[in-house]
């Protein structure tokens, strides 16, 4: 838990000290394939790994602190075959300039927040957990205002919940998501 503390820390203070240093606001958004891992262990039924794929779909806003940094929040939207998903994201990003006038730029950074799920299933709750990864990826500005980027995260999920039916008595979780990702921005 102290690194879950110490990484949400982090990021919220480097996105408050944002409105300080920033020299260029952005918004956008991002469509993109999410995966999720999830897990039961029951007593009648044993352990069982399910992966489900679908679409994600995000809008985000944040600044460009400098040539190298930003910092940016994040709203997005999963439904696949098991649960929906609303995530809550702040994230950092370290931009490493790959041409002299850096349009192009390799990014890699951390990400932590909440997310939302509700499962489809009525034996299972709703629940808001906090959520921690990173992402990378290439990002490339097409002029001053406008800017494209192709990225995956991965997020380390803490959805688990304890299933009580009848004799059947186990555990239910959401272990992580990976998402591979294709955004816009608008820079202001």
């Amino acid at each position: 838990m102290k690194t879950k503390s110490l990484a949400l820390a982090a990021v919220i203070a480097t996105a408050m000290s944002a409105p300080t240093m920033a020299a260029d606001w952005f918004i956008g958004g991002a469509v993109g394939y999410q995966q999720d891992t999830y897990k039961t262990d029951s007593l009648l039924e044993g352990k069982d790994k399910d992966k489900q794929k679908d679409m994600t779909y995000q809008v985000r806003g944040g600044a460009y602190l400098n040539d190298n940094n930003r910092v940016y929040g994040t709203y997005s939207y999963n439904s696949d075959d098991i649960a929906k998903q609303q995530g809550f994201l702040m994230s950092y990003d370290y931009l490493i300039g790959l041409d002299a006038s850096n349009k192009l730029n390799w990014f890699v950074g951390a990400t932590a927040g909440m997310n939302h799920t509700s499962p489809d299933s009525k034996d299972f709750s709703s629940k808001n957990t906090f959520v921690w990864g990173g992402q990378t990826g290439f990002m490339y500005k097409i002029n001053d205002k406008l800017s494209t980027e192709i990225g995956y995260r991965y997020l380390k999920q803490d959805y688990d919940l304890d299933i009580s039916n009848g004799a059947n008595k186990g555990t239910f979780s959401l272990n992580d998501t990976q998402q591979v990702y294709l955004g816009v921005d608008y820079r202001f």
